[in-house]
């Protein structure tokens, strides 16, 4: 793992593409509309364009990355509200593109998510109205998607974060379902909810091969097959996604009644595999943070102003500094993300024992990269 100082880009953490041992590839946005794809060479600070044209989106503009190739659309709208959308696969280290479809369609498409670089979901907004469909890139196939659990959409105080994993070499959609405790939470204090009023408290992990999805979605059913690996009902109860270990889904699971957090490892379909248990009352936690970066819970039990002390859940580690921290990074790099006044981030590195301070700035990780982004361009 190393640093990259990419403050001087003007580029935020949804433009970036990929990092390697030299380079930065990433989307450059012009205007509201309009970006290109470059890449950042670190030994001479160069930057080179990668694609050979401008390309356009009116809607959310997303990037899916992988392996070598980055997903997006491009735009053209006309005067009567018609887009004419290009599905493209883009290989960012050549430069060469394909163009996998066209569409036209009224009002602006959101590309939400790609699967097994096979199926593409998109969403399509015009007026009021929106509406999810699934394209098959090898047979040319689409259909609407009755379930919209499988867009992010839900019922009230919902939030669904999705991912997918290979289990046995069979690709799944795995569904973390939570409570939207913040939306929930301030829909009480305005009065527009009562504690009474039937809502879904319960936090889940679902399951579905990505075969049978795509059935029910070919089927027109109104509901993908999720089962629920795990189910929690108890107020204060929650699921929480760690991350992957060794290409496997990492969730944590607390429950308030007993004040214990499991952490568990999705090992088969229907195996939840436990990896440890955080007895709560064990410690005296200040605060702590969920990584979904090195898949454990870091819980913080000391803090002043020349000592705090933190302890990785996972494998009892505990890591000590003269300054704040939240997280450890490859059990080398100590990180402090700060809010105040510009924003900031601090890391200490344990092999050479310096500290390196970053202004108006914020991180993330990307391809075993802590990447320093400008908070400017938030």
């Amino acid at each position: 793992m190393r640093i990259v100082d990419a403050r001087a880009m003007s580029i935020s953490h949804e433009d970036l593409i990929a990092v390697t041992e030299t380079s930065v590839y990433y989307r450059e946005k012009s205007g509201e509309t309009s970006f290109s794809i470059f890449r950042y060479d670190e030994e001479d600070g160069s930057v080179t364009p990668v694609g050979r044209r401008v390309y356009e989106d009116y809607g959310i503009s997303k990037l899916f990355v992988s392996k070598d190739r980055v997903y997006f659309l491009n735009e053209t709208p006309d005067r009567t509200g018609v887009v004419r959308t290009e599905l493209i696969a883009f290989d960012y280290h050549s430069g060469q593109e394909v163009v996998l479809a066209t569409f036209e369609k009224r009002g602006n498409s959101t590309l939400y998510w790609v699967l097994a670089d096979r199926y593409f979901l998109f969403l399509t907004s015009f007026g009021d109205a929106d509406e999810a469909w699934l394209y098959d890139a090898e047979t040319s196939f689409q259909e609407r998607i009755r379930d919209e659990r499988l867009v992010g959409h839900a019922g009230k105080f919902r939030e669904l974060y999705l991912f997918t994993t290979e289990l046995d070499g069979v690709p799944y959609i795995v569904c973390n379902a939570r409570l939207d405790e913040f939306a929930y939470y301030e829909a009480l204090e305005d009065g527009r909810v009562s504690p009474d009023d039937a809502i879904d408290h319960s936090e889940a992990i679902l399951i579905c091969s990505l075969d049978e999805a795509v059935e029910a979605i070919r089927d027109r059913q109104g509901e993908i097959p999720f089962e629920d690996l795990i189910r929690l009902h108890g107020e204060g109860d929650t699921v929480q996604y760690l991350g992957e270990r060794d290409a496997k889904l990492r969730f944590s699971a607390f429950v308030d009644a007993a004040n214990e957090e499991t952490i568990y490892e999705l090992a088969a379909p229907d195996v939840l595999r436990e990896v440890t248990v955080v007895d709560w009352g064990a410690y005296e936690p200040i605060d702590f943070t969920y990584d979904d970066v090195s898949s454990t819970v870091f819980i913080k039990v000391e803090e002043s102003e020349d000592h705090t002390e933190l302890i990785d859940a996972t494998t009892g580690a505990r890591f000590l500094d003269t300054a704040p921290f939240e997280r450890v990074l490859a059990s080398t790099y100590f990180i402090h993300e700060s809010a105040e006044g510009g924003g900031g981030v601090s890391i200490f590195n344990l092999e050479t024992n310096e500290r390196q301070t970053f202004e108006d700035a914020y991180y993330t990780v990307l391809d075993e990269t802590i990447v320093i982004l400008s908070t400017k361009q938030l």
